[in-house]
């Protein structure tokens, strides 16, 4: 809906432009072509939110500029908000391949793993040795079906280890405030506890933590180190 009223507001200004005497200033096809490539953004912002923003910021001032009848500046903006939302296209396409990626592994391993569990004797398993760290998605606490994974083996470990008590650390990556990332990382390591509970943990056994964006463990400032950033790590207290 929104899309279609923006491209009506710019077809009515287009329009309004034309009566004004002069069509050959509009640039209409630099207006055909930005609105084109902005018409599905929508389903772009939870995979590239901040580059799909920055289209629509842009877009908006292409949009003031034409009422201004600032052609020259409005085709500049035109053009740069088409290739921001060129850009955000190629960052989801990337981020689905590392997804894809990432399952694909996950599955190899998976199926190595069960492969060696069939040629192992049929003795009682004596457990995890370490508890695995956990990883978020984009400024959210919410748990993937792999982070849960992860936590069910983290539960184990705990089972098998009932005299340890463990600190469960929440850590975000360097976007954002410190006070809005604390909080997250506190959400975070919170979720994590609360799901092992929930599988059987003993709740005098888990206390929580917030690093927010003080300890990361990639300094990068590409979706790669941002990833390996927003995570919950365990630590087995002395």
């Amino acid at each position: 809906m929104m899309r279609r009223h923006r491209a009506a507001a710019i077809g009515l200004l287009a329009m309004a432009l034309l009566a004004t005497g002069c069509p050959k200033q509009i640039p209409q096809p630099e207006i055909d072509s930005a609105e084109q490539a902005l018409a599905d953004l929508d389903k772009l912002a939870d995979c590239a939110p901040q580059t799909v923003q920055a289209a629509r910021t842009t877009m908006e001032r292409a949009q003031a500029l034409l009422k201004e009848e600032r052609y020259e500046e409005a085709k500049t903006a035109l053009i740069a908000a088409k290739q921001l939302a060129e850009k955000a296209r190629r960052e989801c396409d990337e981020k689905k391949q590392r997804d894809e990626e990432t399952a694909r592994r996950q599955a190899e391993l998976d199926a190595q793993a069960a492969a060696r569990a069939a040629q192992l004797p049929a003795t009682p398993a004596a457990g995890p040795t370490a508890m695995i760290t956990v990883y978020f998605g984009f400024n959210t606490s919410e748990l993937t079906d792999e982070a849960r994974r992860a936590l069910n083996t983290n539960a184990e470990y705990l089972q098998s280890h009932p005299d340890q008590r463990v600190q469960i650390e929440g850590h975000c990556d360097d976007r954002g405030s410190t006070e809005y990332n604390l909080a997250l990382g506190e959400r975070r390591a919170l979720s994590a506890k609360q799901y092992l509970i929930k599988v059987g943990s003993q709740p005098d056994q888990l206390e929580i933590i917030s690093y927010g964006e003080e300890r990361l463990a990639e300094t990068g400032q590409d979706e790669a180190a941002h990833e390996k950033n927003r995570r919950a790590e365990f630590r087995v207290l002395k």
